[in-house]
């Protein structure tokens, strides 16, 4: 129960600031306070709660959320911030990888998203000779990835 006051805590908390900096408008802050900010605060009482149960438990959603409002942050306003599916798919990697850490599960959907992410930022547009390779199999992505997932769920455990 004290993991889950914890959480609770630090949305509660986190919220009531950002409101607050919103009401007081904080020039400092005003840049800041926008729904990525939101979506910070929840991923890092995700993370937060995560380290104090010891179990890793919240650390998948905590990376995710936390990654996502900083890509949605940076998305307008860091030039040259990558943008579409390979970012998402990056962050989710940096989630699975920062999970195997805390759990020891989730290290091959990593490598997955990871490689996945790499060759959507940096080949799919950037190299004919890549993109000549891969443009038969690129159809099969979808079919692939159903695929591995259905494994992951319905693999037994040894």
């Amino acid at each position: 129960m004290k993991q889950q006051s914890v959480f609770s805590g630090i949305v509660i908390l986190g919220t009531g600031l950002f409101f607050l900096a919103t009401q007081m408008q904080v020039t400092a802050l005003l840049p800041y306070l926008s729904w990525p900010a939101l979506l910070a605060i929840v991923g890092v009482a995700f993370l937060v709660q995560s380290a104090s149960a010891k179990d890793g438990s919240g650390a998948f959603s905590g990376i995710l959320l936390t990654g996502l409002g900083i890509h949605f942050y940076a998305s307008g306003r860091v030039e040259g911030w990558p943008q579409g599916l390979g970012m998402f798919i990056l962050i989710m990697a940096a989630a699975f990888f920062y999970q195997y850490k805390k759990t020891k599960e989730g290290l091959i959907a990593g490598i997955i998203m990871f490689a996945i992410s790499m060759w959507l930022l940096f080949f799919k547009t950037n190299s004919s000779p890549v993109q000549d390779l891969f443009s038969g199999v690129e159809g099969l992505w979808p079919a692939a990835l159903i695929a591995v997932g259905a494994i992951f769920i319905f693999k037994k455990k040894k």
